[in-house]
């Protein structure tokens, strides 16, 4: 049997012509059906990966144990990520500390994800190295590097023991990990009550900068509030009275 038959059919069969329009609608069809798989049920293209910088709050520790949170690699929300900064201030029962960490993932309706990990305000996921782990709590996402901090000098008032009161002294800093995060400007020594003491003093912390305002020690360096000021010699509880940036 011949290929073609005088009328142009294959086998006697098909025409020709409608061979080909079939095979070029199959064609179209496959090529369709690739564009679909290629996509997502909705049709939009699968998520870009992002990179964000994830502040987490990792709680009061010890010096020592302070002293071994340090920028590089870290496992954090089960994957391996970089710790690009860390803050930390005293307090009256240890050292606060707050990590920035450089986290790669996707964003899915407004929800931060890496690897399946969703990441939001209040998140609480395991930071660990070979060093320590600690229990790290979301407090911001965004796209900033490291943790951004601003010097702020302030006025505080104190009533304090007259053995604290002969310590403090004009130039007096506190380090913490080679920072110096408050430096005395100036003391006035005022009225004495019994052993008592009230101390006018200046000071220039190095705050961390956040929407709310410059925080230092957990609380934000504003008028009226009192903030914890410590040193290797001694520590007071002062309230603020003026604010200047």
């Amino acid at each position: 049997m011949e290929l073609l038959d005088e009328h142009g059919r294959v086998f006697g069969i098909v025409n020709i012509i409608d061979l080909l329009v079939v095979l070029f609608v199959l064609a179209v069809a496959v090529a369709g059906i690739a564009l679909v798989v290629g996509s997502d049920e909705s049709g939009e293209p699968s998520e870009q990966q992002v990179t964000r910088t994830v502040t987490v709050e990792l709680g009061t520790h010890p010096p020592d144990g302070a002293a071994l949170i340090e920028s590089g690699t870290v496992t954090f929300a089960g994957q391996n990520h970089t710790l690009t900064g860390v803050y930390r201030t005293p307090t009256d029962d240890g050292i606060r500390i707050v990590a920035a960490v450089r986290v790669d993932g996707i964003v899915e309706d407004d929800v931060f994800t890496t690897e399946g990990a969703e990441l939001r305000y209040g998140t609480v996921r395991r930071l660990t190295t070979p060093a320590y782990t600690v229990e790290a709590t979301v407090i911001n996402i965004g796209q900033t590097e490291g943790i951004v901090t601003t010097s702020v000098t302030a006025t505080l008032t104190a009533n304090v023991s007259t053995a604290v009161a002969d310590a403090v002294g004009t130039g007096d800093e506190y380090q913490l990990a080679g920072q110096t995060v408050v430096t005395v400007q100036d003391v006035t020594r005022g009225q004495t009550m019994g052993d008592r003491e009230r101390l006018t003093i200046e000071m220039q912390f190095v705050a961390r900068d956040t929407v709310a305002g410059p925080m230092y020690g957990g609380e934000p360096i504003r008028i009226g509030r009192q903030l914890t000021v410590a040193t290797d010699e001694y520590e007071f509880v002062g309230e603020v009275d003026s604010v200047e940036q």
